[in-house]
């Protein structure tokens, strides 16, 4: 059997712009032969609907799109689509599911058992399916199974709610199946593919089955799917790897060679730069724009995420906005500047003095009735807010997007201006530390084989140059010694008693920044994700909360 598995990258809500991009995906995969095409799950209205699927013109929508399909494959091979449909309980909620489309007809395969409860929260807008669908096809029992119903009954990778009862994966073994179909939408994270292929290895040579899994590609607001799609014969060797961070149809032939094994990213740095090149691009263009803006301080983390545009969005798309104030050094200047032209992004000098002034003298009746006191940090927030209120402006005018460029530790720590540096439609480094942010950085040097990011921004201590002199060790541990800290916080299951090495009172303080920066991170922009515990849908704590370290 040739099985194309189609990695697609689709916008969550375009039923028909998805319908069509399968379309062209199945007549590539029947140019080439294919017997059976699969999409990754939900593909016919992309990924993590959300309350989309609460509204009944978007269930008809979805009916509307499968009928499309259906219409559109009179001949050719069949093809199982990820699409939601009717429960099979009374309950007005739709399921996840497996459709079979084939001679101008679809059927439901397989509704999705397993619901995750993380960060996507399905189990909030679908029912459960009852049990995995077996498609009969050529000869061949293929079991359908959705992302996460592929994890092992026996724990060996994660944990699943499989440990103890139900198993939709075993029920679909005991039935006899030749084949398991894996349709998956796997949000890219640092480490996940590796362990994603081990887990699927072992399910194969387990069960003495093939196996096919295909994933979605392409960012979703804060996700990236790397794609990336699998196959293994029943040994569990790899017969197949699809392209990462891009669309592909990937042929698979169970009679021959198999298919084409395409290359992981060669290192980890490489995995995450292609993730945010593909976040910002898709985030930015499913937005229905362009064009971004970037606030370049002189700093690492500025100059990083204007790397990242310009890869992503072409060069000509971006500008880059200079703001110094009295307080910025000229090698701050001097280095965006040359980073720019090393780019070839055009720049924009907006010296913010002037405004600080006429801001000063407008605010000073009401800051009279109120005492100053130490660590006032008033006029430094002004500053941030005043480059917040020009970026947001030329955004407007320009129908751009600014991009944040906060990095994890400052968000973590709430070092940061709310309405000033949080400004921005999408925090391209939001789940990178700043310890991360100068390894990419220096990867992505090496990799073009030219000093692209001057040499000057890697010697020079971070500083937000809000007053003189200032320096991000006034205000924080080094960075070195802080983002191992605030690692070990952050992921579940750690404590403040991690790392070990770590000074008691300062992983104490850690702590109380980071409940304390709460109310910070609730109002800043959405980031791309990276790790498995990025700030947002996977970290809940409350912001007028009180628990702390004793």
């Amino acid at each position: 059997m040739k099985i194309a598995l189609l990695q697609c990258n689709t916008v969550t809500g375009d039923v028909a712009g998805n319908a069509e991009r399968i379309l062209a995906a199945v007549r590539e995969a029947a140019a080439q032969g294919a017997d059976l095409c699969v999409t990754p799950e939900l593909a016919l209205c992309g990924v993590a609907p959300g309350s989309y699927l609460r509204a009944e013109d978007f269930a008809e929508g979805c009916k509307a799109g499968l009928q499309m399909l259906a219409d559109a494959l009179q001949d050719g091979p069949p093809l199982l689509v990820g699409a939601p449909v009717a429960s099979v309980y009374a309950s007005g909620l739709l399921s996840n599911a497996a459709i079979l489309v084939q001679k101008g007809r679809w059927s439901v395969v397989s509704r999705k058992v397993y619901q995750t409860y993380g960060q996507d929260s399905e189990a909030r807008f679908f029912d459960r399916g009852v049990s995995c669908g077996i498609l009969a096809l050529d000869g061949w029992r293929l079991g359908v199974v959705l992302c996460q119903e592929s994890a092992t009954e026996d724990g060996a990778f994660w944990k699943t709610q499989y440990a103890s009862g139900h198993n939709p994966l075993m029920e679909l073994v005991q039935r006899g199946v030749d084949a398991i179909v894996h349709m998956a939408a796997v949000p890219f994270s640092k480490g996940v593919q590796r362990l994603s292929e081990q887990m699927l290895s072992h399910v194969a040579a387990r069960h003495h089955v093939h196996l096919f899994s295909v994933n979605m590609v392409g960012g979703n607001d804060s996700r990236v799917y790397n794609g990336q799609s699998l196959a293994f014969d029943p040994t569990g060797q790899i017969l197949a790897r699809g392209k990462a961070f891009a669309e592909d149809v990937l042929l698979v032939d169970t009679a021959g060679s198999g298919g084409i094994v395409h290359p992981r990213p060669a290192c980890l740095p490489e995995a995450i730069w292609d993730a945010l090149t593909l976040g910002v691009r898709d985030f930015v263009h499913k937005c229905g724009l362009e064009k971004a803006i970037v606030a370049l301080s002189g700093g690492m983390d500025s100059a990083l995420v204007l790397c990242v545009a310009a890869e992503a969005l072409g060069a000509d798309n971006v500008t880059a906005v200079l703001m110094p104030s009295p307080y910025s050094s000229e090698g701050s200047v001097s280095d965006s500047l040359e980073l720019a032209e090393n780019l070839g992004v055009r720049t924009l000098t907006l010296p913010i003095e002037p405004v600080m002034e006429s801001f000063s003298a407008a605010l000073a009746p009401g800051l009279d009735l109120f005492e100053t006191f130490p660590g006032d940090t008033t006029f430094e927030n002004l500053q941030a807010r005043i480059r917040g209120i020009m970026v947001s402006s030329l955004a407007n005018r320009a129908r751009a997007l600014v991009l944040n460029t906060g990095n994890k530790s400052e968000c973590a720590v709430g070092y940061s201006t709310l309405y000033g540096d949080t400004v921005g439609a999408l925090g391209v480094i939001a789940d990178l530390t700043k310890t991360e942010v100068y390894t990419l950085a220096g990867w992505y040097n090496h990799h073009r084989q030219a000093t692209i990011i001057p040499q000057a921004i890697f010697d020079k201590a971070p500083s937000a140059e809000l007053r003189p002199g200032q320096k991000d060790s006034d205000s924080l541990p080094p960075y070195d010694v802080l983002d191992p800290v605030l690692e070990s916080l952050i992921f579940a299951g750690q404590t403040a008693a991690q790392p070990q090495d770590a000074d008691e009172g300062l992983r104490k303080e850690v702590r109380r920044k980071l409940f304390a920066a709460e109310f910070k991170r609730r109002q800043e922009p959405l980031g791309l994700h990276i790790s498995r515990m990025p700030f947002g849908t996977g970290w809940q704590v409350p912001v007028a909360g009180r628990y702390r370290m004793p």
